[in-house]
């Protein structure tokens, strides 16, 4: 029986880990580039806010509030400020800080875009708007994040930032190169190692996140989620000791991980250590139902053991939860048919074979059934779909003889044991034996009836 490799989920966990990256980048307004009189780079603050100038009060006012984290107190002073000079970027940029503090995203995106447009160096304008714009649009954040990055060449984080958001809009390979040249700037950041080795991951260069997790557990050593990335990445190339060993110092710091017990269980059933395996699933499915996977592993486990029983007991299970996977139904069939119970075998079996016609594996299996069965018409009619698809090998030969034979079909019966007999080249002594036996007894019934068999 083959190994089934559809059976390994990604972990549920690997996904949290780029939802936990963006948090960090996008989450609150304190990850915001603060208002740029108190951050790099600053635009020039224009010649309007000297003393003299009666409107300076409303942007102090407004500084106090933002540095207070009041942003709401913020809003009226910006606004009225800006409805006496619209082309103030400035004015612009803290106001967008302010709705952005508010979570006002609409808002925000609308006065970074205006401070940007207004003053096109406005590097933390960009940055901003790129964090206002990376949920709901994360194309148009990649692309502010390009202009800050232009902007501020030797910063790495808008470069990161910019990987971060077109990951985000599922463009890996920009991504990729966003990653590796926030990299090139600041080579000891765990965050960039970390990312780039997740969009490594996801673009099935395995290899490469191998080399990137670990460059990042080298920065971070504690990091569940890179030891969790470092686990798939070598489960993906079927390093499976390494793997193994991977998800288990993951698992001693996040033990309550169902998904990567479930993944260990694979990399150990890849190893044939089956009891270790069993074990490991025991862990992925405490305290709750075992999932539909669990289940189909546990009995593909124990037909590699030749636990009947138990195999039956647990597909049964795994094929009420999944009706329409195909291979499960099939292992059952198995299953039934090493039980002896060639009823259940057939209807499982031929519900296989009727939703994947080309299955010559469910085919061969249902042909076989129906002759222990002892429904050699219906075996002959399994065969003769198997012959299409595959040339009939000495073994087919002798039971299309038998079945021939039961049926009466004397000729036919004495033709298919000479093609047995043909093809098997004496390697298997008793069944030679019974074909020679039964075609002489046969030839001399038909030449009593006056019909001859075919030689």
């Amino acid at each position: 029986m083959n190994r089934s490799q559809n059976g390994k989920p990604i972990s549920i966990l690997f996904l949290s880990m780029f939802v936990w990256l963006f948090v960090i980048a996008a989450s609150s307004h304190a990850q915001l580039q603060s208002p740029p009189r108190k951050s790099t780079p600053k635009p020039a603050a224009p010649a309007s806010q000297s003393k003299e100038d009666p409107l300076a009060p409303l942007l102090r006012q407004a500084a106090d509030s933002i540095d207070k984290m009041d942003f709401a107190a913020a809003v009226d002073p910006l606004q009225k400020y800006i409805a006496e000079r619209p082309d103030d970027s400035y004015a612009h940029f803290q106001l967008g800080y302010a709705y952005a503090g508010l979570k006002r995203a609409e808002g925000a995106k609308t006065e970074f875009s205006r401070a940007v447009a207004l003053d096109p160096k406005l590097a933390a304008g960009y940055l901003n708007l790129g964090l206002v714009l990376m949920d709901g649009d994360p194309a148009a954040a990649a692309e502010a994040f390009r202009h800050a990055a232009e902007l501020q060449p030797s910063e790495s984080r808008p470069r990161f930032l910019e990987g971060l958001s077109l990951e985000h809009a599922g463009n890996l390979s920009e991504a990729i190169g966003s990653y590796r040249g926030a990299l090139a700037l600041s080579p000891n950041e765990y965050e960039i190692h970390f990312a780039l080795a997740r969009a490594l991951l996801q673009s099935k260069d395995a290899a490469g996140a191998e080399a990137e997790f670990r460059s990042a557990l080298a920065l971070r050593a504690d990091s569940a989620p890179a030891r969790l990335g470092l686990a798939n990445a070598l489960q993906d190339q079927t390093k499976y000791e390494a793997a193994s060993d991977a998800f288990a110092e993951y698992l001693k710091l996040k033990p309550e991980d169902r998904g990567a017990h479930f993944d260990r269980a694979y990399a150990l059933l890849n190893l044939d250590r089956l009891d270790d395996a069993l074990a490991e699933l025991d862990l992925a499915d405490k305290g709750a139902s075992p999932a539909p996977e669990s289940l189909k592993m546990r009995g593909e486990i124990y037909m590699q053991q030749k636990k009947w029983k138990e195999a039956a007991e647990t597909l049964t299970q795994a094929v009420k939860l999944s009706p329409s996977d195909s291979e499960t139904a099939y292992w059952l069939g198995h299953v039934d048919f090493e039980l002896r119970d060639y009823p259940a075998a057939i209807g499982l079996l031929s519900q296989v074979y009727k939703q994947n016609p080309q299955s010559a594996d469910a085919l061969r299996e249902l042909a076989s059934a129906l002759f222990l069965h002892e429904d050699y018409a219906a075996a002959l009619g399994a065969m003769d779909r198997l012959d299409k698809m595959e040339p009939p090998k000495p073994g087919s030969w002798f039971v299309r003889a038998i079945c021939y034979d039961k049926l009466s079909r004397k000729a036919e019966a004495v033709d298919a044991y000479q093609k047995f007999l043909d093809q098997d080249n004496g390697q298997h002594d008793n069944q030679d034996i019974e074909a020679q036996h039964r075609m002489v007894a046969l030839q001399k019934e038909l030449a009593k009836s006056g019909k001859t068999g075919k030689n």
